[in-house]
């Protein structure tokens, strides 16, 4: 799926048309959740940076849904499906911490040699 810009229509916050985002400490980013926030503040603006994590991902969607976007469209602009949008929307947009550890897989490399990794 390609990314499309936001166009300045879809554009949220304040009558200039940008949202500024407020934090309650000086650090732009959280480590325990993975969210850089100057991303997420330059993306919901229409300026999408080239790569996002997936919790930056959670969180721009929360936001572009809260200022009336469609999942649909969300989801062109983060190339991404409306299905997964829809998704963390009805799971209440809960972004996993960046120190839990995703599923695991274990395969047999034969004989008695086995292999773990991440899936």
């Amino acid at each position: 799926m390609t990314r499309r810009l936001l166009g300045a229509a879809h554009r949220v916050g304040t009558c200039s048309g940008r949202i500024s985002l407020a934090t309650t400490y000086a650090a732009t980013s959280d480590a325990e959740r993975d969210i850089d926030w100057i991303a997420v503040e330059l993306a919901v603006n229409g300026e999408l940076p080239e790569q996002l994590t997936r919790p930056e991902q959670i969180e721009i969607a929360r936001l572009l849904t809260g200022q009336g976007m469609g999942p649909k469209e969300i989801g062109l602009y983060l190339g991404i499906t409306a299905g997964t949008i829809r998704t963390w929307r009805d799971k209440g947009w809960k972004v996993r911490t960046a120190g839990r550890r995703t599923k695991t897989a274990r395969f047999s490399a034969g004989c008695d040699t086995t292999v773990e990794g991440e899936l």
